[in-house]
């Protein structure tokens, strides 16, 4: 008794030394709790991995084989860590012999991809942020060999900040183990699925294939600042917004944009055009096919190529030009809007032309909270179109394309339909 009365003394007179002390003894509970929480994870993610990798390959086959580009400066050189711990793992027990490749500069994952041949892997796997994944899917689009897209599938380890398109295809409620864990046993479990392609084109060599699309304007320009108002803590991203309402107003983007209005028709036929493509490289040269097929084929391609070129003629006879002064310019595909439009099409969002401060710090401040996808505004003017030509009209204006910036300049884009295959959740198996 005489123990507790002389505790409860010395807790009440060093009561603030006793509150620091709880305080740090419930962190380390915790954060001992959540570790050993997350090696449970890790080992029900290997356990699984670990029954495919005990299944007999037959004879005459090899195990799979995959290519992993790894961006070690990814999460602020974190990432080699991140995927030596978890992800590596599930992968090596599935019995798949895996190559990875650290990458040391930008671009040096495009040229890789120019000299990968189906020969030399069986999926090509990107550890590592927005900016990686994004030169890997040019990487990909660029090959002469159209074989290579069409038959290597592409799978995403997020170890980037934000890492756009694993949340597309994942989801956003998981938590870093588990993402890192579930984007591996994707690979393992091989289910894929079909995910479009925006092409943007700038001409001489500077074509860009991008998955979630562009953005031009002043909150583009206010996200890409917010990391110099660090000193503001967790209130940077807010003052970043009131600070662009003090600076000269209105902050618009000035471009001219000619576009084609899409439709079933003419998305239909952009379809089977580079379905024409695909066939191309497809066919089969055996001796029947020599004898009989090989003129049928070719009048079906001049037939399909002469149907194309109308309708293509058809279509710049269609284009539409106009001159744009907005706070926001924003191109993606209907179905990463969840657009109701019934056409799969690309879609572009023209905010204000001159918006008020509120307005403008409102915007800015509701997108700090928002979750999920999402580009553009509510109110924004809305195209459904095939194809949009984006010329801008003042220098030192930048596009944001799949989280990176480009300095602004005159782009073609166009969307390509179901391009390359995604590994993805065992439950999401179908094409968007």
């Amino acid at each position: 008794m005489s123990f507790l009365i002389k505790t409860a003394k010395t807790l009440r007179n060093h009561w603030k030394k006793s509150t620091f002390f709880f305080c740090v003894a419930v962190y380390g509970a915790k954060y001992a709790n959540d570790r050993h929480n997350d090696n449970l994870l890790r080992r029900q993610y290997c356990e699984e991995a670990k029954k495919y990798g005990e299944e007999k390959i037959q004879l005459g086959h090899r195990p799979r084989r995959v290519t992993v580009f790894l961006n070690p400066a990814a999460h602020g050189g974190k990432a080699r860590k991140l995927f030596e711990k978890t992800a590596a793992p599930i992968l090596y027990l599935a019995g798949i012999e895996v190559n990875v490749v650290s990458t040391e500069y930008e671009g040096q994952v495009k040229s890789f991809m120019s000299v990968l041949d189906t020969t030399d892997t069986d999926a090509v796997v990107v550890a590592g942020g927005n900016g990686t994944v994004l030169e890997a899917v040019t990487g990909f689009l660029r090959k002469e060999d159209r074989s290579f897209s069409e038959n290597i599938p592409l799978g995403v380890i997020p170890l980037g900040s934000s890492n756009l398109i694993f949340r597309i295809l994942f989801g956003l409620d998981l938590k870093e183990v588990r993402a890192l864990a579930e984007s591996a046993i994707a690979v393992v479990r091989a289910v894929t699925q079909k995910v479009d392609v925006i092409k943007l084109d700038g001409g001489e060599s500077k074509t860009i294939y991008a998955m979630t699309g562009l953005e031009a304007g002043a909150y583009r320009d206010a996200e890409e600042r917010k990391t110099k108002y660090w000193y503001f803590g967790p209130l940077k991203s807010r003052w970043t917004y009131l600070r662009t309402a003090m600076k000269e107003w209105p902050p618009v983007f000035k471009a001219t944009i000619s576009y084609i209005e899409a439709t079933e028709e003419n998305m239909s036929s952009s379809d089977s055009s580079e379905a024409l493509k695909s066939n191309k490289y497809s066919l089969g040269w055996s001796f029947v096919s020599l004898l009989f097929g090989k003129k049928q084929n070719e009048i079906k391609d001049a037939d399909r190529k002469a149907k194309q070129l109308a309708q293509d003629q058809e279509d710049e006879k269609n284009r539409i030009t106009k001159d744009i002064s907005t706070v926001e310019l924003t191109v993606t595909t209907t179905s990463l809007a969840s657009n109701t439009s019934p056409v799969k099409a690309l879609q572009v969002s023209l905010g204000p032309s001159e918006p008020t401060k509120t307005q403008l710090i409102n915007e800015g401040w509701r997108r700090i909270k928002k979750s999920g996808f999402e580009m553009g505004s509510a109110e924004d003017e809305r195209l459904v179109v095939k194809k949009v030509h984006i010329e801008p009209k003042e220098e030192g204006q930048w596009y944001n394309i799949d989280g990176e910036s480009f300095e602004a300049m005159p782009v073609e884009i166009s969307l390509l339909r179901n391009k390359l295959n995604f590994f993805c959740p065992q439950n999401t198996n179908s094409d968007r």
